[in-house]
């Protein structure tokens, strides 16, 4: 009872005080500084606080303040402190604001706008009421189409550009004529868009040819030039595909791309060109919205190189990530060019490392977007051996290599088979055709990356008559690997310097099964002086003595044949093991798969396929589990699965 009755107390108290305002605001039209006061004391009380803009609105405040504004007898700056009052009580009451949405004051606005005899800060506070009266209200947005205000503010957005030649104020009011562009600015974004207002992103389009010299014009970077000129047109395009064809049309999204190029070439060194490109990307984000059209063409621009370079730059700010993302999403989604130029230029590691150490929730979504749509390109990548991604974009980054930088050195050089070829075409043909053109890639280049692993790789590699330099060293660097821990292996089990000698030198086969020693007969102990020189060769300073074949059901014979049996089949068999199992006592716990893990894994294979790396990430398995073991339960979970289906069936 006691607040209802302090309530009501407040409110008569409030009543009362709005009632004397008024009062002083009708009986002192001589004295425009107490009237200014009593409109910012009206502001004051009312400013986001809508029971009191009601009970003004109840006294027939508003009707007067508004008339106030419109009247010709009163001082101008009593004019342009009831405007900034409209506007308060408007922005805070939604009731305020439909009272004023009628056709009258709509024209008494335009009026304002095109009288050039009206001092710029009364210009930008009707600016102000009007962005208010449009702001998130579809009826504002008709009455400012019908009421011809839309054309007035853009015919003020191209007159007031701050750096426009045709400029129609002096350099002397600068500031405001500023002020006047940018309140413009979001005044036409009210009128288009929240709610979108296609027949107003219509009318719009108007601008767009002005805005491509604008952006042509500003070669130093201003936040405060592009940050209006990025948000209209990304209001006036979004969701329109109709306004998009046509900003694409009058090369706005060619000068938005190039500019985006030079800008982030800078982003490395530069704070601002780098808060700039972040800019830049969301509005290129909303022109190629659900229009795969558009984001393939930006393909020639390298504009996912630029995205990329500006994704890894120290100075971008973590909460910006995801627009230059959703941006990379929208690109390789729609265009297989953009998912190469990605792959091409290491972007992936990245878009992992998003992924899995990012904290918020939708860069890691967008990310797993990115990789999900450049799954398909980057199998096509591994099996492409000689096109280059950019294709004809390659002459447009040679010649634009100054205004982009790859975040990793980039070598734009033809494939040796290529160089080949071109050399040849000048000798004899009977030559060209006996001349073997080399190849710059192996099997295992170009198979998949599933069906190259560590079991298959050697046999790949003995299977392929020509051999990369980087998988030539792998298998050079395998080769002295084996052959280092066998002779450890064979000097242990052999106590007799002879016969560790002899052993030490023995080149590592695959498999010792098929091979033996001297036969039963023979006691001498083999060595380079008692074969012939062809039998024996030094490999990389290392003596490797051939050892004789002989059938698979053949032993190790010596001076004891139990004894060299033991230790040449069972002792080579164990220390091999103890070769790749010394680790024995740090081996990993087995952990059985729970039921909530076993849902992750076959919804993961449901959505990614078999992309164990991509399925370990997106889901909360256990600790310690690995891609092997995903693929490990998944195959044994289907053998289950076959089993019981053909147990059932018989």
């Amino acid at each position: 009872m006691d607040k209802t009755k302090i309530c009501s107390n407040r409110r008569n108290t409030i009543k009362t005080d709005l009632s004397l305002l008024l009062e002083c605001l009708k009986f002192q039209m001589k004295c425009p500084d107490l009237q200014k006061q009593a409109l910012l004391t009206i502001h004051s009380i009312c400013e986001k606080r809508e029971d009191n803009v009601d009970l003004l609105r109840e006294m027939g405040g508003v009707a007067f303040v508004y008339n106030l504004s419109k009247s010709s007898i009163v001082h101008p700056d009593v004019k342009e402190t009831a405007l900034f009052t409209l506007g308060t009580l408007a922005e805070a009451n939604v009731y305020c604001k439909n009272s004023l949405c009628k056709n009258e004051i709509f024209a008494d606005l335009a009026d304002c706008l095109m009288n050039e005899d009206i001092q710029l800060k009364q210009k930008r506070l009707s600016v102000y009421l009007l962005l208010v009266l449009v702001a998130n209200n579809k009826l504002g947005q008709t009455l400012a189409q019908n009421s011809g205000c839309l054309d007035v503010l853009l015919n003020l957005f191209r007159a007031t550009f701050p750096i426009s030649t045709e400029a129609t104020f002096r350099a002397a009011n600068a500031t405001q004529t500023y002020q006047l562009w940018t309140s413009v600015s979001s005044a036409l974004c009210g009128c288009v868009n929240n709610p979108q207002n296609e027949e107003g992103q219509r009318i719009c389009v108007a601008a767009f040819p002005v805005i491509k010299i604008w952006l042509q014009q500003l070669t130093f970077p201003q936040t405060e030039i592009f940050q209006p000129i990025c948000t209209f047109i990304a209001m006036t395009v979004a969701n329109n595909s109709c306004v998009q064809e046509s900003f694409s049309a009058c090369g706005g999204l060619e000068t938005l791309a190039l500019t985006l190029g030079r800008l982030a070439s800078a982003a490395d060194t530069s704070l601002l060109s780098c808060q700039l490109s972040v800019i830049i990307s969301k509005t290129l984000s909303a022109c190629i919205t659900d229009n795969s059209s558009l984001a393939s063409g930006l393909a020639q621009y390298g504009v996912v190189l630029h995205l990329f370079s500006l994704l890894a730059s120290p100075h971008l700010d973590p909460e910006d990530r995801l627009p230059i993302l959703l941006s990379l999403g929208y690109c390789t989604e729609a265009s297989e060019k953009h998912q190469s130029q990605l792959i091409w230029c290491g972007g992936l590691p990245i878009i992992i490392t998003l992924l899995t150490e990012d904290s918020s929730e939708e860069v890691r979504r967008a990310a797993t977007f990115i990789l999900q749509t450049c799954k398909k390109a980057s199998t096509g990548a591994l099996m492409s051996s000689h096109t280059l991604p950019l294709e004809g974009a390659s002459k447009q980054l040679e010649a634009n290599s100054q205004r982009f930088k790859p975040l990793f050195p980039v070598r734009y050089t033809k494939p040796s088979e290529i160089k080949c070829i071109e050399e040849l075409q000048h000798t004899d043909m009977k030559n060209v055709i006996k001349a073997p053109v080399p190849y710059s890639r192996c099997v295992a280049c170009v198979l998949p990356f599933e069906e190259v692993t560590s079991h298959t790789f050697e046999s790949l590699q003995s299977s392929c008559h020509q051999s990369c330099d980087r998988h030539k060293v792998l298998r050079e660097a395998t080769k002295h690997f084996r052959m280092h821990h066998c002779r450890l292996v064979f000097e242990k089990e052999h106590q007799d310097p002879a016969e560790a000698e002899r052993y030490s030198t023995a080149e590592p086969q695959q498999t010792c099964k098929n091979w033996t020693g001297p036969s039963e007969g023979e006691g001498k102990v083999i060595n380079k002086n008692t074969l012939p020189e062809h039998r024996w060769r030094k490999h990389n300073g290392v003596t490797l003595v051939p050892l004789q074949r002989r059938a698979k059901k053949t032993t190790f014979a010596s001076h004891n044949r139990t004894d060299i049996e033991m230790g040449g089949r069972s002792g080579h068999h164990n220390n091999l093991q103890k070769i790749g199992l010394d680790h024995s006592s740090t081996k990993r716990k087995r952990k059985d798969f729970s039921c909530e893990e076993v849902g992750h894994l076959l919804s993961g294979v449901k959505t990614y396929g078999f992309s164990w790396n991509l399925i370990l990430w997106s889901y909360p398995f256990q600790p310690g589990r690995t891609n092997v073991d995903l693929a490990k339960k998944y195959r044994r979970l289907m053998k289950r699965k076959a089993q019981d289906a053909s147990r059932a069936d018989s």
